[in-house]
C-alpha cells in the first residue's frame, strides 16, 4: 500500500517507472512521427487493463479501490463532454474542422479528472493541492523558458505565469481560503488575458481546450478545494 505521505513512493514501483517512461518517451517521440503516441497510450492505460484482466496485482485493496474511482470520475467528465460536444455540433450543424483537437481535448479532460481524484485519494485534499501547484508550475516554468528558444527576456516575462502556482502554494497554509479565492480570481483573469474565451467562438483552434484545462485547470480546481478546507488541514 503507497504511503500517503511519502511523495517518492510512487517512484518505488517498477510498473509505474516503465509506464512513466513510456509516456514521457511516447510524447518527446512525436516530434519525430505521431505514431509514437502509441507508446503514450501503452503506458497510460496498459497498466489498468493488466490490473483488470488479473495479470498484473501490484495494488492492494485501498489502491485499487481509488484507481476504480478516479477512473469513473474521468468518465463521467469525458462522457459530458463528448456529449455536450456532439449537441452543440449537431444543432448548429458545424463541421469538425479540427477532429485531433476535439480528441485531444476530450483526453486531457478525463486524464486531468483522473489525475486528481487518484491523488486526492492517496494524499488526501490538502497535500494534494499544494504538490499540484509546485509540480504544475514547475511544469509550466519549464515551458516558458524553454519557448523562448534562448531568448531570455521573452523566457523571463513569460516565466510570470507560474508565479501564482508557486505563490499561492506556499500562501494556502497559512491563508487557506484567502488563496483560494485568489486561485481562482488568477485563473478567470488569465482566461480573459490570454483569449481563451475565444474557445467559445472556435472551441479547437491552437489546441485551446488542452491549454485551459492543463493551465487554468489546477488553478481553478485547487482554489475550489482550498476553500472547503481550513488552515488546520494543510499542517504537515
Amino acid at each position: 500500500m503507497i504511503n500517503k505521505n511519502d511523495f517518492t513512493a510512487w517512484f518505488k514501483s517498477p510498473v509505474n517507472i516503465i509506464a512513466g517512461v513510456l509516456v514521457i518517451g511516447g510524447f518527446l517521440l512525436t516530434s519525430v512521427d505521431w505514431i509514437f503516441l502509441g507508446l503514450t497510450a501503452l503506458g497510460t492505460f496498459g497498466p489498468g487493463i493488466l490490473r483488470e484482466l488479473g495479470l498484473l496485482n501490484d495494488k492492494d485493496e485501498f489502491e485499487m479501490r481509488a484507481a476504480r474511482r478516479a477512473g469513473y470520475q474521468a468518465y463521467l467528465a469525458g462522457g459530458l463532454m463528448v456529449f455536450l460536444m456532439v449537441a452543440s455540433f449537431r444543432s448548429t450543424e458545424r463541421t469538425i474542422e479540427y477532429p485531433s483537437e476535439l480528441m485531444a481535448g476530450v483526453l486531457v479532460v478525463m486524464w486531468f479528472t483522473w489525475l486528481f481524484s487518484s491523488l486526492m485519494s492517496y494524499w488526501g485534499e490538502a497535500r494534494t493541492v499544494n504538490r499540484i501547484l509546485i509540480i504544475f508550475g514547475i511544469v509550466w516554468l519549464v515551458f516558458n523558458v524553454l519557448s523562448g528558444e534562448g531568448n531570455w527576456k521573452i523566457s523571463a516575462m513569460q516565466s510570470l505565469l507560474a508565479l501564482p502556482f508557486f505563490g499561492l502554494a506556499v500562501s494556502a497554509k497559512r491563508w487557506t481560503r484567502i488563496s483560494g479565492i485568489l486561485l481562482i480570481a488568477a485563473s478567470v483573469f488569465f482566461f480573459w488575458f490570454l483569449g481563451l474565451y475565444q474557445i467559445f467562438q472556435n472551441p479547437f483552434e491552437m489546441g485551446r481546450i488542452v491549454l485551459v484545462v492543463l493551465f487554468l485547470g489546477p488553478l481553478f480546481v485547487c482554489g475550489i478545494t482550498l476553500i472547503r478546507l481550513n488552515s488546520e488541514s494543510l499542517e504537515g
